[in-house]
């Protein structure tokens, strides 16, 4: 059984995203939102409008791959580390970062 592209993975995220009830976010999440003062709007966007840039990650803990992925929103470059089951529904929100430009 083949894996999934980036592009596949990515289109699946976007797909997937657009029903919140498929999106749990983990609490380590929430208090890196909170710290870095990013919103449930720009997670949300950034999930369903981003691109993943870099490789995904087998997770070592749990089914599935950790994605991350970017986009630029409310001027912060917003990346959230998402964890997909392919074909699965299902997006669990890991961590979200600001990534510098630099």
């Amino acid at each position: 059984m083949s894996h999934p592209s980036k592009r596949q993975l990515e289109k699946h995220v976007r797909l997937c995203a657009e029903s919140t009830s498929n999106i749990v976010f983990v609490h380590h999440a929430r208090e890196r939102m909170r710290l870095r003062k990013i919103n449930d709007p720009m997670v949300l966007e950034t999930l369903r409008k981003g691109v993943i840039q870099r490789e995904p990650e087998p997770d070592m803990k749990a089914e599935g791959v950790r994605c991350l992925m970017e986009r630029y929103v409310a001027g912060v470059n917003v990346g959230v580390v998402v964890l997909v089951d392919h074909p699965e529904p299902d997006l669990t929100v890991i961590t979200v970062i600001d990534i510098k430009k630099g």
